[in-house]
């Protein structure tokens, strides 16, 4: 006789950069393990892979692409099937800053709190735009980074410049369509080459208002406060990211 087989829920979510609801499952044991595994083990590469491999696999709308998803909606589409996989609640045990309280003293007190997943929403800056006016006459659409792109990012080396350089290719790997006047230029039709010769041709004060884009665009934060059991001082920190809200 064959063991029975449980049936799988399915719920719904909406994602900024998807026009329609999405249909979802829960994440299954095995896949939440291989995700905490990767993220206990640091392993950056891996968290990614893991992380695309349970949205692929637990996003069962058509045309939902891990790959393609904006970091900030691979997040949240995250969080919502952690959420309906183990539960609302989420418990963090959580540390001053660097070691050192709110007043400057060195302090290894832990404080245990509980998030409630539900609560949490994208901060979104009320001046952020995808298009971005260079001049008068040409203006840009920008599309949003993925995860890969930031992990790109995150494995630069400053000592040998290649911040700089990976800070410029994501730049300029997110820029979607360039218009000039009439006439509309999408960079899937010109080659890397022409897009950098683009970029390269700004001035400072235009590249400045591309960069304006990333540091204003869509984020997962969360503000807490606690006060530590050990130092009795009260604390104020923003969470940011997977890690803050899975480990």
């Amino acid at each position: 006789m064959s063991l029975p087989v449980i049936d799988t829920p399915t719920f719904e979510m909406n994602l900024l950069s998807i026009k329609d609801p999405i249909t979802y499952r829960p994440f299954l044991v095995k896949e939440e393990k291989l995700l905490l595994m990767a993220m206990e083990g640091g392993d950056q590469a891996e968290v990614i892979k893991c992380s695309k491999q349970i949205i692929n696999n637990c996003c069962l709308s058509e045309g939902v692409s891990a790959d393609k998803l904006p970091l900030f909606d691979l997040q949240m589409a995250l969080l919502q099937i952690r959420s309906k996989s183990v539960g609302e609640i989420i418990d963090l045990t959580i540390g001053h800053l660097e070691g050192k309280n709110s007043n400057e003293e060195e302090c290894d007190g832990r404080t245990k709190i509980q998030i409630n997943l539900s609560d949490l929403n994208l901060t979104e800056h009320p001046d952020h735009s995808k298009h971005i006016k260079l001049t008068d006459t040409i203006s840009i659409e920008m599309k949003y980074p993925t995860m890969d792109l930031y992990s790109r990012m995150d494995g630069a080396n400053i000592d040998s410049g290649s911040t700089v350089e990976e800070l410029f290719n994501v730049i300029t790997d997110c820029i979607n369509i360039i218009y000039s006047g009439e006439e509309v230029f999408s960079a899937d039709d010109h080659s890397r080459e022409e897009i950098n010769d683009f970029v390269n041709s700004l001035s400072s004060d235009q590249f400045e208002k591309l960069k304006v884009f990333f540091q204003t665009m869509p984020a997962l934060l969360h503000n807490i406060e606690f006060t530590c059991p050990k130092c009795n001082c009260q604390e104020k920190q923003t969470l940011n990211g997977l890690g803050d809200f899975f480990l």
